[in-house]
């Protein structure tokens, strides 16, 4: 499944778009260099979960978090729109996005946040197991 959504969300990197006024931009997946997440789930409670990643430069304009699962397994990446026709000025600062994840199962939830490729160009994910506990 983890190689599933890579290969989808590594297709949308290479997809450029233009905005009406013609100006290009593409989507790319960014690192994601740190995860605030709860060290365990109560049943049926929502929970926020933040994500540390970095800015390469001042073309990626807007991210968004990319949210996969199924039953066993949630891949979690950061994704940016990136301007093609601008000169672009280093920027390499962090940034947070957020999401909510609302416990309603009762097995443990795994996570998978994309942190880039390996030599080989395989993804290289964190993977974060949270259980899920029953209050009465």
């Amino acid at each position: 499944m983890k190689k599933v959504f890579f290969v989808i969300f590594s297709f949308i990197i290479f997809v450029s778009c233009s905005n009406d006024d013609g100006s290009t931009y593409h989507y790319e997946l960014l690192v994601i260099d740190d995860v605030e997440l709860p060290e365990e789930f109560e049943y049926g409670k929502t929970y926020k979960v933040n994500l540390k990643y970095i800015i390469p430069d001042d073309c990626y304009i807007s991210s968004d978090v990319l949210y996969e699962y199924d039953y066993d397994n949630r891949n979690v990446a950061v994704i940016s729109t990136v301007l093609d026709d601008k000169d672009c000025f280093p920027a390499d600062f962090e940034d947070e996005i957020s999401f909510k994840v609302q416990a309603l199962q009762t097995e443990t939830y795994i996570f998978n946040f994309w942190q880039g490729e390996d030599e080989d160009g395989e993804p290289i994910y964190l993977v974060i197991e949270v259980p899920v506990i029953l209050t009465n």
